[in-house]
């Protein structure tokens, strides 16, 4: 029903954000990333899902689509809900999670609080193959481009940022430029990326 909802900052609470729009305060869970992008008084953009339940209607908020992306990911994961997708995302960064998703480590995804091995290897086996699928294209054109040079690390980052919704174009631009920027690692370059993005 809300796509985003752009308003004043009013309230910040443990993982809950209030935002004013016109005199209406929309409540919303939000993830400890998304609170920490949240400043009282100032304007604030948040992407929105909204939950329909018997027992009620919750709003969910978050800081950039590709949070967003990766939170539709996760709820579409058997037996992972809402907050359970919210506290995954609090426990690790976006970029971080896709790519432990994209390496299969899930030893890295257990050291999320309340994140056991089942469910962890559960995130791994129903989601790693779309992250593969758009990790494979992304890695097959830049072997044919003459004109770009990407290393593992480079290749791992474009494969991630591909896997949250960025074009291959957009994604070799954005890693090319953070690595000029002295970004090295994949989660380096990644976190740049966005940064410049």
């Amino acid at each position: 029903m809300f796509s985003y909802i752009c308003g004043e900052v009013t309230d910040l609470t443990d993982g809950v954000v209030t935002v004013d729009v016109n005199g209406v305060g929309f409540e919303m869970q939000v993830s400890s990333y998304t609170l920490a992008e949240c400043r009282l008084g100032q304007k604030q953009r948040l992407y929105t899902y909204m939950q329909v339940k018997e027992d009620g209607i919750a709003l969910f908020g978050f800081a950039t689509t590709e949070e967003k992306a990766m939170f539709l990911r996760l709820i579409s994961v058997s037996g992972i809900g809402c907050k359970v997708a919210l506290a995954i995302l609090s426990g690790m960064d976006c970029d971080s999670l896709a790519l432990a998703i994209f390496n299969g480590d899930t030893k890295l995804l257990t050291k999320i609080k309340g994140l056991g091995k089942k469910t962890a290897e559960r995130i791994v086996l129903e989601l790693k193959e779309k992250v593969v699928v758009d990790a494979a294209q992304m890695v097959l054109p830049i072997t044919q481009n003459p004109d770009l040079q990407f290393n593992k690390d480079m290749q791992n980052a474009i494969a991630v940022l591909c896997s949250l919704g960025k074009s291959q174009a957009d994604a070799e631009k954005l890693v090319d430029a953070a690595a000029k920027l002295g970004a090295t690692t994949a989660e380096e370059l990644i976190n740049m990326a966005f940064r410049i993005n």
